[in-house]
């Protein structure tokens, strides 16, 4: 399986890029919505089940590239939320039903468990290599190009890395080949480290 450009249509492409910058201010509709900042209804997953609804009833190629986007952005912001300056007040989840606001532990499990799900389905929804790679590189661009506006880089770049590339060694063999490899390296390298102390 080999990274090839002919695998994607240009409207596929079009379409992931433009869910993808709906999906990384989605999250802050809440304020939009009337809703307190860091609402789970916008802070999680739920409308990926609306959109995999769709995507069900309509079966359509367009909409496929539509998911992959949206939910890699999603799973992006919900990363760079992960590493607030400290974990109070607008960066705790909040629940409007019940009326609550999660502990950091609560917030942090929530925004982890969501990130994954989005990568997840981000993943699950590409039919080859190059995909997986677009997809990989457009999250990467993102994370540059939001670093100095969120102030951060190097946490997010290293969780969205790992995540990303960990969960598409499952589907896609030549990853899990060089991943696994690198294992082995750094294995390697770590147990000589060991021995020269």
């Amino acid at each position: 399986m080999k990274f090839s450009i002919n695998q994607i249509s240009l409207t596929g492409v079009l379409i992931l890029f433009a869910s993808f910058l709906l999906g990384i201010k989605f999250p802050d509709w809440d304020l939009k919505l009337k809703l307190k900042h860091r609402n789970i209804l916008t802070h999680s997953p739920i409308v990926m089940i609306f959109f995999y609804k769709i995507f069900k009833l309509e079966n359509s190629s367009d909409f496929r590239f539509f998911i992959m986007g949206f939910s890699v952005a999603l799973a992006l912001h919900f990363i760079f939320d992960l590493f607030p300056k400290g974990w109070f007040g607008g960066a705790l989840l909040k629940v409007p039903l019940i009326n609550k606001t999660l502990s950091p532990a609560g917030s942090i499990a929530s925004l982890l468990t969501s990130t994954i799900v989005c990568i997840i389905i981000a993943i699950s929804y590409t039919k080859n290599f190059t995909e997986f790679t677009i997809l990989f590189f457009l999250g990467l661009c993102s994370l540059i190009f939001n670093a100095k506006k969120e102030k951060k880089i190097i946490r997010p770049f290293a969780a969205f890395g790992i995540l990303y590339i960990v969960m598409g060694s499952v589907k896609y063999e030549i990853l899990f080949r060089y991943f696994t490899k690198g294992v082995l390296v750094l294995q390697r390298v770590v147990s000589e480290m060991m021995t020269a102390i």
